[in-house]
């Protein structure tokens, strides 16, 4: 299975995700649906390669007492299909902690300050909308003012 690392990119510059992040969403996703399969082995890896985006699914190889002696590709036929729909939901989860994150992030620094922003009404009455320029926030009814 590959992937098109040109999306993965867009969506890096997109979304201001580092590439590191993404990789590693996709990297368990793919375990992830790995472990699904039948036959999957215990321990397995998934690894994506950076360049070209192929995907392999490296399994480990044990001797009879149980050591693990080395690693052996098992990627399963039709793991695309499969892989594709778990990854999906795992990225889109994996981007909605990344921006999360990130707003945490800016916002923490400027926590106790004093912000400007431009106010709107939503359509419901009671609920005001703030453009704080990135970001559009709703302010809670406990601190609005009446």
């Amino acid at each position: 299975m590959d992937i098109d690392m040109e999306a993965l990119r867009a969506l890096e510059r997109d979304r201001e995700i580092p590439m590191n992040v993404l990789i590693g969403a996709l990297e368990d996703a793919m375990l992830n649906a790995y472990e699904k399969t039948d036959g999957a082995v215990p321990g397995a890896r998934v690894e994506l390669d950076r360049k070209t985006g192929h995907v392999t699914v490296f399994a480990p190889e044990l001797d009879e007492e149980g050591e693990k002696i080395g690693e052996y590709d098992d990627t399963p036929e039709g793991f695309g299909r499969v892989a594709a729909t778990t990854a999906r939901q795992v990225i889109y989860q994996r981007i909605r902690q990344a921006e999360d994150d990130q707003k945490f992030g800016h916002f923490s620094a400027v926590e106790g300050d004093i912000l400007v922003g431009v106010v709107q009404q939503d359509r419901d009455s009671r609920t005001v909308r703030v453009d704080l320029g990135s970001i559009e926030a709703i302010m809670p009814l406990a601190e609005q003012v009446p």
